[in-house]
């Protein structure tokens, strides 16, 4: 199947997204002295970046065939568990000692934290730990109702749970991200970029006012509104990303971080984090250094980290197990 371009690029721009927002937040967390639009950008981030990974996430799982991939969805849950699973529990375990470790951490973890994992995410973590259950969801599913039917009854549970006082215990990220993740199951991508480029201006521009009001109003997080912003958030980043298309320049860097995206996405928080903790020693407080250090380590380490485990072939089973040792079923293989 030919690659999606824009969907690529839409990647590459979530993943700078999350890189982005989590410098802010760590130099914030920090106690470093911010101007108080940081928090309004770090607020808007959050608003939809990890939304769009999820929506982008369903719009794969569609293209390419859904469960039907590997033949049985049996097969499609394993290769999950196995493409999932590992990296989830490798780089969470690696998070969890490295934060027990580093005292100027924002987050504290002791060892015995990892015992947890397999019921408590950490960090951004969470996301293979709610896409691997979302996945399972849409399979189980399958056949028995049509995508947007099942969106709307995840969604549904996601609501219900807590009114009805129901636990949903850590699975409640996952009905949290069944939003996202099953509209990019059903949508019609394709139709949604064909507007005018003055209409997809408009409605970056419209999302980006609407950002700042709720923001303003500290109503950005109020139920509803958070649901909104979502949405919203994930069709001006598809506008936005269709009008820079022909911008060669953009287009090159978000190819570039799109090749890496997944890897950026496991390692980032340990050499954001690294490098604020470096530059605090050294007594370097200016939020702009932080910024600028912090997101370019942060993307130059993960991409190096990248490269080598691409030639060490045990290294690179943490990243894409059945890359590096496919399975031997031929119901799962890579």
């Amino acid at each position: 199947m030919e690659r999606n371009v824009l969907v690529d690029r839409l990647k590459g721009y979530a993943c700078f997204l999350v890189l982005l927002g989590h410098v802010i937040m760590g130099i914030r967390v920090a106690g470093i002295d911010t101007p108080g639009f940081l928090w309004g950008m770090e607020k808007f981030i959050w608003s939809f970046h990890v939304a769009l990974f999820l929506f982008l996430s369903g719009v794969v799982y569609k293209v390419t065939g859904e469960w039907k991939s590997k033949k049985t969805k049996c097969g499609f849950i394993l290769y999950k568990l196995y493409n999932l699973g590992i990296p989830y529990i490798a780089f969470s375990i690696v998070y969890i000692l490295i934060n027990s470790l580093v005292g100027e951490a924002n987050t504290g973890f002791a060892p015995s934290d990892i015992l947890n994992i397999w019921k408590t995410p950490v960090a951004q973590y969470w996301y293979l730990y709610a896409l691997f259950f979302l996945f399972c969801i849409w399979t189980a599913f399958s056949g028995l109702l049509k995508n947007w039917q099942i969106t709307i009854i995840a969604v549904l549970i996601g609501y219900l749970a807590p009114i009805f006082r129901i636990p949903l215990g850590s699975l409640d990220v996952v009905f949290y991200s069944a939003l996202a993740f099953g509209i990019g199951t059903f949508v019609d991508f394709e139709s949604l970029t064909k507007l005018s480029p003055l209409t997809k201006c408009l409605v970056v521009i419209l999302h980006i006012v609407t950002g700042i009001m709720f923001i303003l109003l500290n109503k950005i997080d109020a139920p509803f509104i958070k649901e909104i912003m979502i949405l919203f958030g994930i069709y001006s980043s598809i506008m936005f990303i269709s009008i820079l298309r022909n911008c060669k320049y953009i287009a090159h860097f978000l190819d570039f971080i799109n090749k890496y995206s997944f890897q950026i996405y496991l390692l980032h928080t340990i050499f954001t984090a690294g490098t604020r903790i470096i530059l605090l020693r050294l007594n370097i407080t200016k939020w702009w250094i932080h910024i600028l250090l912090g997101t370019a380590l942060g993307l130059a380490f993960s991409v190096l980290a990248a490269e080598i485990a691409k030639k060490v072939k045990c290294l690179n089973f943490f990243f894409f197990p059945s890359k590096a040792y496919a399975l031997k079923n031929t119901d799962f293989k890579s």
